[in-house]
């Protein structure tokens, strides 16, 4: 009897169980609602990431001097060939006795030349605001790119504002500073004139680096488009560097970054192309380069990649063996969410040889919440990240089988239910 009460009760509990299951599936298909998300213009990158090396034209530069260095052309800067990269000095206090007394000479003769101008400078009141904003521009551009004239350029900018003081009544005239200017330099003069050993040249016009690491001559820039995996893949030392080598000059303008990618990271990049190449351990900014070769020896091995950049600064310049993030393609588009997109059917009247037939196409698509009814928009890709769709704003109407493409902000159904064309929401 026991036995037969606990069967009924069993098969009672498993009868429950199974409606609420039934239960809540129906009420999870007709009453639950749909999660959305609101489409977006979003940026995504298609990138790979390859290590490499920075291969320049260089040439070492050598102080025979002796002494301190006190570098005149800060690292990416431009230089003459022969023109004075650094000068070497007795000892530091020399060296900072000579440069104040050559800063304090140049400021002295500068607001001295001022003086003998007279009446030029009220004369050229009017045109000062615009020759200082030209000037500070120069400077500003003299101080990003390293240019060994920034003191030139610096000076003019002071010039410049003491005229304006003078212009605009804010000083008579700078007596008083010229005054206190020879009294200065005759000070360091009689405190001890400092020692110069000589300057230290460019051999070569190009942009001056004060670093060397020994692979200044590891890989031939003239040879550089025939690199294969194999040469940027051995064991390399760097050679030595004798202890007056103080710096090297880069010649030439163009420099390239050789790499190794894997057979299928080569197929995403095309010669002739450019990308964007960042360094992260230099500088957040990215250079934009030219796939200028891919050399493989067959189609599913690696290749060695050879980007050629036209970009210097003090950050690019002493790169060597470096890790770069390839931007092959930036897409800005909808996003939308993988999870959103729905193949329909949807019928379209087209013109054939004169007559409007109807044709059914498959179209890929999203489902939006259109006031109280749902719609099917099409959707044209752009790039799909595996998570997200990056799809045109702007499509070509002729591309088009709906009347409707996905638009900003609208509101994309990415999960729910018996989704379809003209569904009242519940």
């Amino acid at each position: 009897m026991n036995s037969l009460r606990l069967k009924r009760l069993a098969s009672g509990t498993a009868a429950a169980l199974i409606l609420v299951f039934v239960g809540y599936q129906i009420y999870h298909a007709h009453f639950v609602r749909q999660k959305t998300e609101i489409a977006l213009y979003k940026t995504a990158e298609q990138s790979i990431t390859a290590t490499g090396y920075a291969i320049r034209q260089e040439s070492l530069v050598t102080n025979h001097n002796g002494g301190v260095l006190q570098y005149d052309v800060a690292d990416g800067g431009k230089v003459d060939k022969g023109g004075t990269v650094a000068h070497a000095y007795k000892s530091v206090e020399d060296a900072g006795i000579l440069q104040k007394k050559e800063r304090l000479t140049e400021e002295l003769t500068a607001l001295q030349e001022l003086a003998s101008q007279g009446s030029y400078v009220d004369a050229n009141a009017d045109n000062l605001d615009s020759l200082l904003d030209d000037q500070l521009l120069d400077t500003l551009k003299d101080a990003q790119d390293g240019d060994a004239d920034i003191s030139t350029s610096r000076l003019k900018l002071l010039s410049l504002l003491n005229q304006k003081q003078l212009a605009a009544g804010q000083v008579k005239n700078f007596s008083a500073r010229i005054s206190t200017l020879q009294k200065q330099i005759s000070a360091l003069s009689s405190s001890g004139n400092g020692e110069e050993l000589g300057e230290v040249q460019a051999g070569a016009s190009g942009y001056f680096s004060s670093h060397t690491d020994g692979y200044e001559s590891t890989f031939s820039y003239t040879n550089v488009k025939e690199l294969f995996p194999a040469d940027l893949t051995k064991t390399m030392k760097p050679a030595a560097v004798s202890q007056n080598t103080v710096g090297r000059i880069c010649s030439q303008f163009n420099w390239y970054f050789a790499c190794v990618v894997d057979a299928g990271d080569a197929a995403k990049l095309e010669p002739e192309t450019s990308v964007e190449l960042t360094f992260p351990s230099a500088s957040s900014a990215s250079v934009t380069a030219t796939v200028v070769r891919i050399n493989q020896k067959t189609k599913t091995s690696s290749a060695a990649v050879i980007f050629e950049c036209n970009t210097m600064n003090g950050a690019l310049i002493n790169l060597r063996h470096e890790t770069a993030k390839i931007t092959i393609h930036s897409y800005r588009g909808i996003q939308i969410s993988q999870q959103a997109v729905h193949f329909r059917q949807v019928k379209q009247k087209v013109k054939q040889n004169g007559q409007e037939v109807e044709q059914t196409k498959t179209v890929e698509g999203v489902y939006v919440m259109y006031g109280i009814e749902m719609k099917f928009k099409q959707i044209v890709p752009l790039y799909s990240d595996g998570t997200y769709i990056y799809c045109d704003p702007d499509p070509d109407p002729s591309l088009l089988v709906t009347s409707e493409s996905v638009q900003l902000y609208d509101e994309v159904i990415v999960e729910g239910k018996g989704l379809s064309d003209g569904k009242i929401i519940e």
